[in-house]
């Protein structure tokens, strides 16, 4: 089962963290992307209902005020501007109501879910070939090791 997606693009905020929790504890899945992604990353994302567009204090790289690129707004996916442009913090309510009824996407994540989808991803791209995987006891590398058994 392939989970709809949150994109939250990184627009200079302390709270992209939170905010993903926030989105998956509603029961649907949410990334954190840098502001600069381009439309080939954008477009590889699978199963993207909606973008939000998350500001903060930290918009300002190289003395210029940072803004989505330009595939964001025309990849016509709903968006929902935080701390943006003088757009306000947003509330668990506006949240679910953009979740839900503006993006249309379904409660479909868990954990359960989400390993079986990394497992098909791998299994994908790994056929029948053999994996070394360089295990180095730390929480990344033992994750891999487990998704890599199943």
């Amino acid at each position: 089962m392939k989970q709809d997606m949150i994109v939250i693009i990184d627009l200079g905020s302390e709270e992209n963290a939170k905010l993903a929790r926030d989105i998956r504890s509603l029961g649907v899945y949410s990334e954190i992307h840098n502001f600069d992604i381009t439309e080939n990353e954008l477009n590889g994302l699978p199963n993207v209902k909606g973008i939000i567009l998350n500001g903060g204090p930290n918009n300002i790289v190289d003395g210029v005020k940072i803004d989505a690129s330009e595939a964001v707004y025309k990849s016509g996916k709903p968006l929902m501007i935080v701390n943006h442009d003088g757009a306000a913090d947003y509330t668990l309510e506006g949240l679910e109501e953009f979740l839900f009824e503006v993006c249309n996407a379904e409660k479909n994540w868990n954990m359960k879910n989400f390993i079986n989808d990394q497992v098909e991803l791998i299994k994908n791209e790994v056929g029948d070939k053999k994996v070394l995987l360089a295990l180095s006891g730390g929480v990344d590398s033992s994750v891999v090791a487990a998704l890599l058994i199943k």
